[in-house]
C-alpha cells in the first residue's frame, strides 16, 4: 500500500493554509482559487503547457506588489519559473511561491524568481505529482 502525502488537491490546499498562513497573509495577490479562507484578492492563471512551452498570460497592476503564487505542486519546476518570470516582467515587489510538493533539486532555479518558497513536502529530487495525492 502506498503512502501518500496528501488525500487530494483540498488536502493539499489545507495543509498549506495550516502550514504557511503567516506568509500568505500578507501577499496582496494570490494565484489560484484555493485560498477561500483568506480574503485577499485573488487572480486565476489560465496557462497553457505543451511538451516545449508554457504560456503564461500576462496580468496588468502588479507593479509593487507582493504576490503569492499558489499550485497543486513542483515537477521539473517549468511553470513555476515561467509564472515568476512573468510576476517580475510585471515589476512585483515580492513573489512567494507556495506548494504542496517541490523537489529540492528545483529550488536554487526557482529561487532566482521568486523571493521565497515554502513547501509541506520537499523530497530530494522530481517525482510525478500523482505519487503525492491518493485521489488525482
Amino acid at each position: 500500500m502506498a503512502n501518500f502525502d496528501f488525500i487530494d488537491r483540498a488536502d493539499a490546499g489545507q495543509k498549506m493554509l495550516t502550514t504557511f498562513k503567516a506568509e500568505i497573509l500578507e501577499p496582496v495577490e494570490i494565484a489560484m482559487a484555493f485560498a477561500t479562507e483568506i480574503t485577499l484578492p485573488m487572480r486565476d492563471l489560465n496557462i497553457i503547457r505543451t511538451r516545449t512551452e508554457v504560456s503564461i498570460p500576462r496580468l496588468g497592476d502588479l507593479a509593487g506588489l507582493k504576490v503569492a503564487v499558489i499550485d497543486d505542486g513542483v515537477e521539473s519546476g517549468s511553470t513555476a519559473m515561467a509564472i515568476g518570470a512573468m510576476l517580475r516582467g510585471a515589476s512585483v515587489k515580492s513573489a512567494t511561491l507556495v506548494v504542496p510538493v517541490c523537489p529540492k533539486t528545483a529550488v536554487p532555479y526557482l529561487l532566482a524568481v521568486y523571493d521565497t518558497i515554502h513547501a509541506v513536502v520537499s523530497p530530494l529530487t522530481p517525482s510525478p505529482l500523482t505519487q503525492h495525492y491518493e485521489v488525482n
